[in-house]
């Protein structure tokens, strides 16, 4: 199969430039979702359109009868930022930009399910799913209540992600955890604002705030063990209008990240404990809100075994790496895999790391992924004898 892809090389990586100049942010990925579909229809493949919104789906059924049924993932959306990678091929919109390497992933999907499609000697069903607003951390969800498991059921599911460090050829396959959570977190303090000069008059929602964040990275430090992962990050503080008036609200917007659900449990009650006490203390209202939640992305031990068997098959043992750390960027793909099983893993390249604006997709790893998701495909919907 891999012979297929490189045979095919050139139709891919045009595949990529078209995707890559018409960047879409999440749930508007219409243009993206129309290419995505014309190219399963043209491979034969059965789609729906429209799961979740703008997501795709494409259902491809093995020449060898009833079997399993195997899901393999890809992100349609890209990012709100600006390109300056310096290809021939950049982003034709202003302030779009697939900058994560989501372009990538749907080509190399499409890849294998246009390889299949022409090579159906498994048995059981391939459904291939293209997710919008995965950066919003949205996407999945929007799909899964859409009914997407209950209309293209799956008895497994993957998915895979390239990663700059990891070296271009190299598959990292981490044993449970793959990502960290992602909990959104907005806090509000309400006050009776009051002239600075006589802050008795009234409450400091200012001194409030440092109270409340000092005492809890403080606290943490105590209640986590050191071993594990946990961080909490506020990247946005707003309050007040005047340098001699005590505001009467103030609000605080951060995220939770960590590899352990147990921790994450641990870090969402001792914020709620810091923000009572924060009250009790200075006369404040603290209201806390987590308006998107994303767990940890946690793989199932049998497909991270079929992955690590067909990856060691394609790229060879020693550009396979067993146990792969985990990363503290997060996924909502964690989702899926609180549904079913599945696995998440990564495909190594060079360059600047995702989320930068120079970063550029390897299509020197389209060959390598697609042909894992295939033989993936492959084998655990059953091979034809």
């Amino acid at each position: 199969m891999r012979q297929w892809f490189d045979e095919h090389r050139a139709e891919l990586e045009h595949w990529l430039h078209v995707i890559h100049q018409h960047p879409e942010t999440g749930f508007d990925e219409n243009h993206t979702a129309d290419f995505v579909a014309e190219r399963l229809r043209a491979a034969g493949i059965e789609v729906t359109t429209g799961i979740g919104r703008t997501g795709v789906v494409g259902v491809l059924q093995g020449t060898g009868g009833t079997g399993r049924r195997i899901g393999f993932r890809a992100e349609l959306d890209a990012l709100p930022m600006q390109e300056h990678a310096g290809i021939h091929y950049h982003s034709r919109i202003d302030g779009r930009f697939h900058g994560c390497g989501h372009d990538g992933h749907t080509v190399t999907l499409l890849a294998a399910a246009t390889c299949l499609a022409a090579h159906r000697d498994f048995r059981g069903t391939a459904v291939f799913v293209f997710q919008p607003a995965e950066e919003l951390l949205s996407g999945a969800q929007a799909m899964l209540d859409d009914g997407l498991l209950e209309r293209f059921p799956c008895d497994e599911i993957y998915a895979l992600h390239n990663l700059p460090g990891l070296g271009a050829g190299q598959v990292g396959v981490p044993a449970v955890s793959a990502l960290s959570s992602a909990d959104h977190v907005v806090i509000t303090l309400q006050a009776q604002g009051t002239h600075g000069s006589a802050p008795h008059t009234g409450q400091d929602a200012i001194l409030a705030s440092a109270y409340l964040l000092t005492t809890l990275q403080q606290s943490l430090t105590r209640l986590l063990d050191s071993r594990d992962s946990g961080v909490v990050s506020f990247g946005s503080i707003h309050a007040g209008h005047a340098f001699n008036i005590l505001p009467d609200q103030l609000q605080m917007e951060g995220t939770i990240r960590t590899h352990s659900e147990a921790v994450r449990t641990t870090i969402k009650q001792q914020l709620e404990k810091v923000a009572r006490s924060t009250e009790s203390l200075y006369g404040v209202v603290v209201n806390l809100g987590y308006p998107v939640q994303t767990p940890v992305t946690r793989n199932h031990p049998e497909p991270v075994q079929a992955v690590l068997e067909v990856a060691t098959d394609l790229a060879g043992a020693a550009n396979v790496h067993e146990g792969y750390r985990p990363i503290m960027a997060s996924e909502d793909f964690s989702h899926f895999l609180q549904a079913i099983p599945g696995a998440y893993f990564f495909m190594g390249q060079d360059g600047p790391f995702c989320h930068h604006p120079e970063f550029v997709f390897d299509t020197d790893i389209i060959p390598l992924g697609a042909s894992i998701i295939a033989e993936l495909i492959r084998r655990r919907t059953g091979l034809v004898s």
